[in-house]
């Protein structure tokens, strides 16, 4: 059952949606942060673009970088890890020492915490939409298989901006290019050019770098697995385990930060262990799990991986570091 409105509903609610976002971004009086320069990561669907990973790559490409950065997030989620939102947590967790994160559901003014704080460069996982907050490079992150998912806005779709709102964004990176093929890249590619879009487009992959198991982290060597997950795109993990070589033997798809109750987790236990298989989550679902229930499941762990485009990403870097030297 898809989890948008269709037919004649669907279009009134896109209308008055539509009007609604052209009526506050007229509105919208973007501000820069004093001292900081802002780098805005983000998309135009509702969740599974893989913003975080990429928010991940950016914070250590700046720590190799020895340029101050912190990360700027909303607390999306159940409370997770001591956290307000899951991924907050999960950014926590895996940020390199001296990289700060600030979760808060006003951006700016968490951006401006930050660079009181010393913060050279500010990372705003989710920022695209956030109108108030100056950028000085914006990124939007649209999947290579389907750039615009069907075309139209809430509710009658999955965007939360029209395409044509890729005219802001300074270059677009198509992920999960790996999985579309060359002629889905060149497909996408003039999607993304019919929208409007003329800067530089570059295409990245999330990489599966192993299985972790407790504290170790191993090749995914032809492991049976049961996947359960409470993500955005419901296949996304099975297809990513598959793909790396996993034996998967079943699963179960939840919504986008999904709190498994025990009664659903003991049931994913049993259907496991049916078919001979271990339990495999990914690393956001895993830190929603109580520690009981996360010491008996593998975790599926990926990185943010570039492949090519028409610029390098150590040139965005660049220009980032120049706009905060110019502060």
């Amino acid at each position: 059952m898809s989890r948008f409105v269709a037919g004649v509903p669907g279009r009134v609610g896109e209308w008055a949606y539509r009007a609604a976002l052209a009526a506050a971004q007229r509105l919208a009086r973007p501000e820069r942060i004093p001292g900081a320069a802002v780098v805005s990561i983000g998309n135009l669907e509702v969740g599974g673009a893989g913003k975080t990973p990429c928010a991940l790559w950016w914070a250590r490409a700046l720590a190799r970088e020895a340029i101050a950065a912190a990360v700027v997030c909303r607390p999306w989620g159940p409370p997770a890890a001591g956290h307000a939102g899951d991924e907050a947590a999960l950014l926590a967790e895996r940020l390199p020492a001296g990289v700060r994160l600030y979760a808060g559901r006003r951006k700016r003014a968490a951006a401006q915490r930050a660079a009181r704080d010393g913060a050279r460069v500010v990372v705003v996982d989710d920022g695209f939409s956030h109108r108030a907050l100056a950028r000085d490079l914006d990124l939007v992150l649209l999947d290579a298989r389907a750039p615009f998912g069907n075309g139209r806005c809430l509710p009658a779709g999955p965007l939360r901006e029209p395409p044509e709102a890729l005219a802001r964004a300074d270059a677009v990176v198509l992920t999960r290019a790996d999985r579309a093929g060359l002629e889905g890249r060149r497909r996408a590619r003039g999607q993304v050019r019919a929208a409007g879009f003329r800067g530089p487009l570059l295409h990245a992959c999330h990489r599966v770098v192993g299985v972790r198991d407790g504290a170790a982290l191993a090749a995914p060597a032809g492991q049976a697995v049961y996947c359960v997950s409470g993500l955005a795109r419901g296949g996304e993990l099975a297809e990513a385990a598959a793909l790396a070589g996993l034996q998967v033997q079943g699963g179960r798809s939840y919504p986008d930060h999904h709190a498994f109750s025990a009664a659903e987790w003991d049931a994913a236990r049993r259907a496991a262990d049916g078919a001979g298989a271990r339990l495999l989550v990914s690393a956001k679902d895993a830190v929603r799990l109580p520690a009981a229930a996360r010491a008996e499941a593998l975790v599926l762990e990926i990185e943010w991986e570039w492949l090519d485009g028409d610029v390098a990403p150590e040139e965005l870097v660049a220009r980032v570091r120049a706009a905060a030297e110019g502060r």
